[in-house]
């Protein structure tokens, strides 16, 4: 459920993340709340993610469709 921009990690959780270039992630894993900002912990393993949950970076959620879009932070690591 979202209200003004606020989701559930019930609901967010389960979702599939790219990038704004159509890259695939991996599946949103679980929401880590860190004080500043939520993070996403997106993969598994050596495939794992964090992504600042910001709205810099996150362009798009779809619960809907269970699809997440992100415009990735110069410099973070992504390894895939």
């Amino acid at each position: 459920m979202e209200t003004d921009g606020i989701f559930l990690v019930k609901d967010l959780a389960g979702c599939q993340v790219f990038t704004v270039e159509g890259r695939d992630l991996g599946v949103l894993q679980d929401v880590l709340p860190t004080g500043a900002n939520d993070v996403y912990v997106v993969g598994e393993g050596a495939n794992e993610v964090l992504i600042p949950a910001l709205k810099s970076v996150v362009k798009k959620i779809d619960i809907q469709n269970k699809r997440i879009e992100v415009d990735l932070p110069k410099g973070l690591p992504v390894i895939l």
